[in-house]
């Protein structure tokens, strides 16, 4: 009787389950926001304005040799989602009012799309540069663990 029971309870168990087929389950599910065909083009076209804009500062920043360390600086640029900034940037100390708005705009677009994409990071802080030493006419930023990051 024992024997009857547990195999007519486990009969029912196995018969009250309808399996779904993976199109039953995924048309249940929410639709993805960031999928949609207008928004990946507006976060395509807003990369292209930060793109644009980072290879501008890039070029400034290139366009004298470095023949001496003292000729130039470094700033923070861009913003990362957790917060901080997401690089250091070297430039000639000559042009530096012409491109520290460039580089401000630049940081506050990347905030700005970073927010607005729901963008995440490792979160991890970007070591600031200790110093700045001229390798091959270029400037190149070395932070306190003697590692070097090539100018933007």
């Amino acid at each position: 009787m024992r024997t009857v029971l547990i195999l007519a309870i486990a009969s029912l168990s196995l018969f009250a389950c309808k399996s779904k087929t993976t199109a039953e389950i995924t048309d249940n599910l929410p639709k993805d926001i960031a999928l949609k065909p207008e928004n990946n083009l507006n976060q395509q076209a807003d990369q292209q304005q930060l793109s644009v804009l980072i290879k501008e500062i890039d070029s400034m920043a290139q366009r004298e040799t470095c023949d001496g360390s003292a000729n130039f600086a470094y700033t923070a640029i861009g913003a990362k989602p957790c917060g901080g900034p997401s690089s250091y940037i070297a430039y000639p100390k000559k042009i530096e009012a012409e491109i520290l708005p460039k580089v401000q705009k630049f940081t506050e677009m990347q905030s700005a799309f970073n927010k607005k994409y729901k963008l995440m990071s490792d979160c991890s802080i970007v070591a600031e540069p200790t110093e700045i030493k001229c390798q091959d006419g270029k400037a190149v930023l070395v932070n306190g663990n003697s590692s070097v990051a090539q100018v933007q």
